[in-house]
């Protein structure tokens, strides 16, 4: 069988203190992305930020792109000025991500966004954000959940039509919550699938082109009731199956 490789889009965060280059920033990704596609058959590598001419060579060797959770998106990226309760951004980070996911959109590459992922896709597709939680609702969930991080902290509604409904068999799916900003206005194609009681959009997917599926909730730090989430993932990277890797018999 072969092992798809799929391409995650790192985030760049400041050197620590103890660092012998404190002015490099450091590319990094949470290990658990990296088990679960691991687990789910695929080959992960972290894709570095390279200028926009070597862009679409490098997602060309990928059979899937992965974009994770990170800092929030800033918010002159939909149209919106700062709010007090917007956390910091990096714009460099935000521009690159954005032209990942339009080069893995114009090369037909399933995607799969996690929490600031979700979030990226929306902004990309013309959409805007809640910059913080509590803009949305009077009475929101406590969605940055920190002491649940890996375990179900609330229960999100999967529409019937989605391809969510259809992975997870369910009309109610319990998940972890640690993010504080959320779609707002959907962008071009983006369709709501779940959303929270506090009706807060939970997921999204695109009618259009390539598999592509965002979840707002972290399944990268769940148990095994989320592995058919990246299987699915996995098995649209193997359908699409053209990156320039060689291949594991």
């Amino acid at each position: 069988m072969s092992k798809p490789v799929i391409g995650l889009g790192g985030v760049l965060e400041k050197a620590p203190p103890t660092s012998a280059f404190p002015s490099f920033r450091r590319l990094f990704t949470n290990e658990g992305y990296l088990s679960k596609l691991q687990k789910a058959g695929a080959l992960p590598i972290l894709l570095p930020m390279v200028p926009p001419t070597d862009l679409e060579l490098l997602v060309s060797l990928c059979d899937g792109i992965l974009l994770p959770g990170g800092p929030d998106v800033d918010p002159s990226l939909y149209n919106q000025e700062r709010h007090e309760l917007c956390g910091p951004s990096d714009m460099d980070v935000d521009r690159y991500q954005i032209q990942l996911f339009r080069m893995a959109r114009k090369l037909n590459k399933p995607i799969l966004g996690i929490c600031r992922g979700t979030q990226l896709i929306n902004v990309a597709q013309g959409g805007t954000l809640f910059q913080d939680y509590r803009l949305q609702s009077e009475k929101p969930i406590a969605h940055p959940d920190y002491e649940r991080w890996g375990s179900k902290s609330h229960q999100v509604e999967l529409s019937p039509q989605s391809k969510l409904y259809k992975l997870f068999k369910t009309h109610t799916l319990g998940v972890n919550s640690l993010h504080h900003q959320s779609v707002a206005k959907p962008g071009e194609h983006c369709i709501v699938t779940a959303r929270s009681a506090d009706d807060s959009i939970e997921a999204i997917e695109l009618s259009s082109g390539a598999w592509c599926i965002g979840v707002q909730w972290h399944p990268e730090a769940m148990g095994s009731e989320m592995d058919c989430l990246f299987e699915a993932f996995i098995k649209q990277a193997l359908s699409q199956g053209k990156s320039g890797f060689p291949r594991t018999p």
